[in-house]
């Protein structure tokens, strides 16, 4: 491995995003250090040499040896002080954190435990271990509900008006990394990637989202009902101010979201302080526009019913992501159309999710590029 190549270790990185990067971090030759509770995935860690299927699928798309993981509970600072002292972690993203906008309204007393303690037992360790570079992963919620005569949103745009806890936990996790650079201007270095909507999955079909239980997005249960494990698609709110009556989201592919977070391990070397980056397409697309284009992927007509609003989602939002191009050198390639192609990709080999793992370990299959 090329000296000038890092070791980062990845909090979260065998959910959704996480394993996406993975990917596109072991490409780039860089060693990776996952550590992940696994609450998120449908993944046995005693399977494939001690990794969880989303990452062993990683390592074979890439072909690549680099890759290490510990099932640790980012919570729990002992266990995560174990990656730090088997490694020479050089950069930290944080992938960690329950994601759902409407069970956060539900389940309030659980985000603000799971999405804030987390992020602050990596820095502390961080600290102690003199690793400066951190990458965070924040969320277009914390912009509330903007105007539409305020849309494309810009990262100088007002923050912290948020809609459910969900998007408060994120908020307050900013704070607390604005306020720690502050404190200490000459040693840290952060990242705050403000990611819209991603979906998709990787190309190959290998890895893509597989949450467990009742999934809060819309792609995923779209994706389920084509495949036949959900009778319905429910359509939430049909009233809103756009052509079609659907919210608009900035869907943006994971794998761009992906190759984003590659282009960060360069810009460190450039900033002190906190950095913040729009992560997303910069076009809007309504639900209807999604469900559409899905239905000319999986060749087939999807099932819906519609339902009233839910409790802290936004009529519309999508965002400039010019300073990303600017600084970073990236911008989102993938088309709306190509999402939902690479999400029935995904669906279509994986009905089960990563519990047919077996079935490819098995086949011997393997993915070169």
């Amino acid at each position: 491995m090329n000296p000038s190549n890092k070791t980062i270790l990845i909090a979260g990185g065998a959910g959704y995003i996480g394993s996406h990067t993975v990917v596109e971090l072991l490409n780039a030759g860089h060693r990776v250090v996952v550590i992940d509770n696994l609450s998120n995935s449908q993944s046995n860690p005693d399977d494939f040499d001690d990794l969880p299927p989303s990452l062993w699928r990683a390592k074979q798309i890439t072909g690549k040896e680099c890759l290490h993981f510990i099932k640790a509970d980012i919570n729990n600072k002992e266990q995560v002080n174990m990656a730090f002292d088997r490694f020479n972690i050089d950069t930290v993203f944080d992938f960690t954190g329950r994601k759902a906008v409407g069970e956060s309204t539900q389940l309030p007393i659980l985000y603000y435990k799971y999405n804030m303690n987390g992020t602050m037992t990596l820095l502390k360790c961080m600290r102690e271990h003199d690793v400066q570079n951190f990458v965070f992963s924040s969320s277009c919620t914390v912009y509330g509900a903007p105007s539409p005569d305020n849309l494309p949103i810009k990262e100088t745009d007002p923050v912290g008006c948020c809609q459910c806890p969900y998007a408060k936990c994120k908020y307050f996790t900013e704070c607390l990394l604005q306020d720690l650079a502050q404190g200490e201007p000459d040693y840290w270095r952060i990242i705050i990637m403000r990611y819209f909507n991603p979906v998709g999955a990787h190309e190959s079909g290998m890895i893509g989202e597989d949450p467990r239980g009742d999934p809060q997005n819309l792609m995923p249960k779209l994706a389920q009902v084509a495949v036949g494990k959900r009778p319905i698609l429910n359509i939430y709110g049909e009233d809103y101010e756009t052509k079609d009556g659907s919210p608009i989201r900035d869907y943006i592919h994971v794998v761009d979201v992906a190759k984003a977070h590659r282009k960060t391990i360069k810009k460190f070397q450039d900033i002190r302080g906190t950095e913040v980056y729009n992560i997303g397409t910069g076009e809007g697309k309504t639900a209807w526009d999604m469900v559409k284009a899905f239905e000319i992927a999986c060749g087939k007509p999807i099932a819906f019913q519609m339902c009233g609003r839910r409790p802290g989602d936004v009529p519309k939002i999508y965002c400039d992501p010019s300073k990303a191009e600017k600084d970073l050198g990236w911008r989102a390639e993938r088309s709306h159309t190509q999402m939902c192609a690479d999400l029935w990709r995904f669906y279509t080999l994986n009905p089960n999710g990563y519990q047919d793992a077996s079935v490819l370990r098995e086949s011997g299959l393997n993915i070169e590029y």
